[in-house]
């Protein structure tokens, strides 16, 4: 084997940005001194740090802005869904047609070359002790097996993440070099599943057994334990049984869905191997234990649980305190973050109005997520297939809304202020998603005002384009001039999102099944809300109205944390119309051209083109051209 090591991470990224580097590439140039591997793993230091590299592609849901392919990683997926819209992502044209040579945001590149760090530490990697000049340092055999165990699990993940933005992909598991044949086919995708399955299974019992709840294990908890492996299987099965990624399901599709999976079923590799599969209805049931077996980990001494406040229950404060510091409810989460600062161009001053932090205010929700949420009697402002609409709901004139409708940690609520009645009796989830014109600031008490001639309206790409800037998981505590930043955790996975992912597989296979409401309904009433089957008793049971609610409610618990541009993918829904999962057409805000009163009008904001190929990331151009093996998702050159 060559002894030529790939470059650090920030490195590598920069030399494929700049080089259009191969995604099996391997780098001539040395790092950190480093002439070969066996000098890398020749000593603890230099193991520990090729260790700490394995973990250089995970999650990182507070980088919303890069959209380049490091922000593959990051949550560019809340601006290219139906949740956000971006300057950054109108300037690469994400919003309308784009090409493989344009792809923008491709973990194909970046993923691989972390695959291939966890590939050379799996060969290399060896107990060692070594004698300095002051102490002995020793890395010991249970050490190594449980670095090993954690670097499977990465590896597994990284699989994972890119299955879920390309389907099936080359699986290479030996640290190939220069040397080797690095034109490789795609794997079917029921492969790349079961190897994803089977690392999970074999690393699970060498990682820790038990969650890093402890503060005096808070410098542990970006380490995967087992909690963060059932998730990733759970999750894995969840999406394997799903109709994109298993031959478009048992129900009916539209005709441009089915044309779609027929293109994915007919795609061969150059010997007629098939990619994707037929219809397997044993994978609903897969999903349904395997979910079901993280959530009894979960609830076996309450490992996990979802958060509460301290004290009397307030869901206003519950759901803005559970992104604000570690807790129980977090499977999987590290403190490599972009939250940046209010004086920044980072999350912090993106999510904040210009008349507070004279910067930023650059994620800007879109009208069709801010009418998603419920009102306060857990009802939505429509009418459903699963449930009426509110009769408390309106768009006719101004209302009063109470400060208490807003979890205020430092000053004083205000009392009663004007809003536009759209946004009054809404749920607390729209409180702490949603900043709106009207509402107050949490520091200043200040009207934040949207419309023209308003103190927070520029009317050019530094303005809340729709009217609306994103409020959840920004901190109540920063200001400019003051506290500009402060640490909160990046959340990978967290246990609301599986009670979810449990009842969305348990009603495919077992409607009638009380757990399928009993967990959806734990979420909602954890935000405050009626209980399903209390507003409708006739959604018991019926699997279409559940999978709706469903759906509904993981639009709205999961909103902007990088997972509804997947879901309306994995669901084949994307392809509908705008306000029903669609991701092309007329999307809307209000007029930010116009003064207070006729501000408040539904207008058009942006057109966005959704075309069946997107269901699935195109592989890079640079490396189709370079193949005579790999081939191209559907619909892509």
């Amino acid at each position: 084997m060559k002894t030529t090591v790939i470059k650090i991470f920030a490195l590598a990224v920069t030399s494929c940005a700049m080089n259009a580097c191969d995604y099996l590439n391997v780098s001539d140039e040395l790092s950190g001194g480093i002439k070969d591997i066996n000098e890398a793993f020749s000593t603890v230091a230099g193991t520990k740090g090729w260790y700490s590299q394995c973990y250089a592609g995970i999650l990182n849901s507070s980088d919303m802005i890069n959209t380049g392919d490091p922000g593959a990683m990051g949550n560019v997926w809340a601006a290219y869904t139906d949740e956000l819209y971006t300057h950054q992502a109108f300037l690469t044209g994400k919003y309308m047609g784009w090409n493989s040579e344009n792809t923008r945001a491709s973990r194909w590149p970046g993923l691989y070359e972390r695959i291939r760090q966890c590939n050379i530490f799996l060969e290399m990697a060896q107990p060692l002790e070594e004698n300095l000049v002051s102490s002995i340092v020793r890395l010991t055999e249970a050490d190594i097996i449980r670095y090993k165990a954690n670097v499977r699990f990465m590896r597994a993940a990284y699989y994972f993440w890119l299955m879920e933005q390309f389907g099936p992909v080359p699986l290479i598991t030996v640290s190939e070099n220069k040397d080797d044949d690095l034109d490789l086919p795609r794997n079917s995708l029921d492969e790349i599943i079961e190897f994803i399955d089977t690392e999970i299974v074999a690393a699970m019992p060498d990682m820790a057994l038990e969650p890093y709840h402890a503060d005096a294990d808070a410098n542990m908890r970006a380490v995967p334990t087992k909690g963060a492996a059932l998730a990733l299987r759970a999750k894995l099965w969840v999406y394997a049984a799903s109709p994109l990624y298993n031959g478009g399901g048992s129900e009916a599709l539209s005709p441009a869905n089915q044309a779609y999976i027929n293109q994915t079923l007919a795609l061969v590799n150059n010997d007629g191997k098939r990619l994707f599969p037929d219809y397997d209805a044993s994978k609903l049931q897969k999903a349904v234990t395997c979910c079901k077996d993280l959530i009894d980990y979960a609830e076996d001494g309450l490992r996990y649980e979802l958060y509460k406040n301290a004290g009397v229950f307030d869901a206003a404060r519950t759901v803005y305190e559970l992104f604000q510091s570690y807790n129980r409810e977090i499977i999987w989460a590290h403190s490599n973050h972009s939250w940046g600062s209010v004086g920044s161009q980072q999350f912090e001053a993106m999510v904040t109005p210009i008349a507070e932090a004279n910067t930023g205010q650059g994620l800007i929700l879109l009208q069709e997520l801010v009418d998603d949420f419920y009102c306060a009697d857990g009802l939505p402002i429509r009418a459903t297939s699963f449930l009426p609409k509110s009769p408390t709901y309106t768009e006719n004139g101004f209302g009063m809304l109470s400060g208490n409708e807003i979890y205020f940690p430092n000053t004083t609520p205000p009392g009663n202020f004007e809003v536009f009645n759209m946004y009054v009796n809404r749920e607390p989830r729209f409180y702490n998603t949603v900043t709106f014109s009207g509402k107050r600031w949490h520091i200043s008490g200040r009207e934040v005002q949207f419309y023209r001639g308003g103190t927070s309206n520029l009317n050019d790409n530094g303005s809340a384009l729709t009217g609306y800037l994103l409020y959840k998981r920004a901190s109540r505590n920063v200001l400019l001039g003051g506290t500009t930043s402060q640490f909160k955790p990046v959340i990978i996975f967290r246990l609301a999102e599986f009670y979810l992912l449990y009842a969305e597989a348990l009603n495919e296979v077992d409607p009638g099944n009380p757990d399928v409401l009993k967990y959806v309904n734990l979420v909602r009433e954890r935000a405050g809300l009626p209980r399903l089957e209390d507003l409708n008793p006739a959604i018991a049971g019926d699997k279409a109205m559940q999978r709706e609610a469903i759906r509904r409610e993981s639009r709205v618990e999961l909103a902007t944390e990088g997972q509804r541009y997947f879901d309306t993918r994995r669901w084949l829904i994307a392809g509908n119309a705008v306000g029903q999962g669609g991701q092309g057409g007329e999307f809307t805000g209000m007029n930010s051209s116009q003064g207070k009163i006729l501000f408040h009008t539904r207008t058009k904001f942006r057109d966005r083109t959704f075309m069946t190929k997107n269901y699935l990331y195109p592989i890079p151009k640079y490396d189709m051209q370079r193949t005579m093996v790999l081939k191209q998702n559907p619909g892509w050159d």
